[in-house]
């Protein structure tokens, strides 16, 4: 990202990311506006030295449960690779035990509260399919073993909040913005091209 903002000095410090079902989209140097259904909330990189995209979480909830209140603090890490929810080793038969509160409902599917990330000035929100699954409507969690005395209520945010919030990074200003994706549409011709800045660029 430093060489293309070298070769590019006008490029905004900034990358954006959307994925969709089956595919997903990284814009470079600004954002697609078009695909945010509400405007970017901006939150500080914590602990940025440690090489992760990272935000503070001030609790977990289900519905009205508070899973977790993060009494040490909580963090969330924007994990492109993790398929599921990622919950630390330490945390992980609470939350599991939390979320099978979901019940299989008669037909297919499930039934369960939204599970809810408090970041502060916005709420992340995962609605029962993205965190429960089969026909036991099973947890669909990932542990993560890290040592528990250097990291405290970590949570990977992988591709079941991606396809729910465009996420965008800002490299300079070391800020992580989410905003909830806009439906999806298919345009084609000028319109498509202008829905994005110029000194932008689609991979």
């Amino acid at each position: 990202f430093n060489r293309l903002m070298e070769t590019m000095p006008g490029l905004l410090p900034e990358f954006g990311l959307s994925l969709g079902a089956q595919s997903g989209e990284l814009y470079f140097g600004g954002h697609d506006t078009s695909r945010l259904a509400a405007p970017l909330e901006w939150f500080s990189v914590l602990h940025p030295l440690d090489g992760f995209w990272e935000v503070a979480v001030k609790a977990v909830r289900l519905g009205n449960l508070t899973v977790d209140s993060c009494p040490d603090g909580c963090r969330g890490i924007v994990d492109t690779g993790a398929s599921r929810l990622g919950v630390q080793q330490s945390n992980f038969e609470m939350v599991q035990k939390a979320l099978a509160r979901a019940v299989p409902l008669v037909g297919g599917g499930c039934q369960g509260p939204d599970l809810e990330f408090d970041l502060g000035s916005l709420t992340v929100k995962l609605p029962v399919h993205d965190y429960a699954a089969g026909f036991a409507c099973e947890p669909q969690l990932g542990p993560l073993d890290l040592d528990a005395k250097e990291f405290k209520g970590v949570y990977a945010l992988g591709e079941t909040v991606l396809r729910r919030y465009y996420t965008a990074f800002d490299w300079q200003g070391r800020r992580i913005g989410f905003a909830p994706v806009a439906a999806r549409r298919v345009r084609i011709g000028k319109r498509a091209a202008a829905a994005t800045s110029e000194r932008t660029f689609t991979v």
